[in-house]
């Protein structure tokens, strides 16, 4: 019972305004709380510095091995390419020279 947690207490001038807030009031509370949470992690930054012979983070890539669904769906693509190359190539070559242009 004793680690239960105690009863809020506000002052007597201001229990009957807990359910009177203005929404002016509400965004100053929360201007006020951001401000002292952005200075409350600045203030634990500057508390903590690089020491001196330690390299700075980097940002490391690991490579890993293609997946089987990967590989297929390059060998796809490669091959869709190349023989639509040829198609498109041999469509240029050999069907647009027989087109005639008929004018009356």
């Amino acid at each position: 019972m004793e680690e239960q947690v105690p009863a809020s207490n506000f002052p007597p001038n201001q229990q009957g305004l807990v359910g009177q807030i203005t929404p002016e009031q509400l965004e100053q509370f929360k201007a006020r709380a951001r401000e002292a949470a952005i200075m409350q992690v600045y203030q634990q930054q500057q508390a903590q510095p690089i020491p001196p012979g330690r390299p700075p983070e980097q940002i490391v890539y690991v490579k890993r091995p293609l997946t089987i669904a990967e590989i297929i769906l390059l060998l796809f693509l490669s091959c869709g390419i190349v023989f639509g190359g040829q198609f498109v190539f041999n469509f240029v070559v050999n069907t647009l020279p027989r087109i005639e242009i008929k004018m009356k």
